[in-house]
């Protein structure tokens, strides 16, 4: 059974564009470490991207937060800094989810399909822990039951550190690791 790490939109919008805050720019060293040692210990890496369309001001993600923001294609929907490396690997266990909304419904599956089956570990970093992390962390845990799940909380961040604090608090009412 293998294990997966999850890098939760760690791109250029959320670090140092258009929604862009200091805490996450602080993450690129700590996340990219750990991508490394989990590669090193033959885990699988995911990495999701936020990617939205010119309609996104018109979908109902768009009218709650109206910023035009990772676009496909454009520099903010690329992988921020020393991780916008692994966008031109072709290491086998490491996949790229684009979704187009907090959650991603394809997650669960790309996860299967890179790790042959239900993931022993999953670990999951990255951004913005109160909306796309604990999104993402609750659609894993329903498709995989016997996963232990860990939302690694000193790799997340809010752009306000009490939305950062509540989501953790919730994540840990619903049984989630957070080393």
């Amino acid at each position: 059974m293998a294990n997966l790490l999850v890098v939760v939109d760690y791109q250029n919008d959320f670090v140092s564009g258009a929604l862009g805050f200091g805490a996450a720019q602080a993450l690129e060293g700590p996340i990219a470490a750990r991508v490394e040692q989990a590669l090193a210990g033959d885990w699988r890496v995911i990495f999701t991207r936020d990617t939205h369309g010119p309609d996104y001001l018109n979908t109902r993600e768009g009218r709650f937060l109206p910023v035009p923001h990772c676009l496909r294609g454009s520099g903010g929907w690329h992988l921020y800094g020393s991780l916008a490396a692994y966008e031109a690997s072709s290491d086998p266990r490491v996949a790229f989810v684009d979704k187009p909304t907090f959650g991603s419904a394809g997650l669960a599956g790309a996860a299967e399909a890179l790790c042959g089956g239900e993931p022993g570990r999953i670990e999951l970093c990255g951004v913005v822990t109160n909306i796309c992390v604990v999104s993402n962390a609750i659609l894993l845990h329903s498709r995989f039951l016997n996963s232990e799940i860990a939302v690694l909380q000193n790799l997340c961040a809010a752009a306000d550190p009490a939305d950062h604090e509540n989501a953790l608090r919730l994540l840990a009412g619903m049984g989630y690791l957070l080393p």
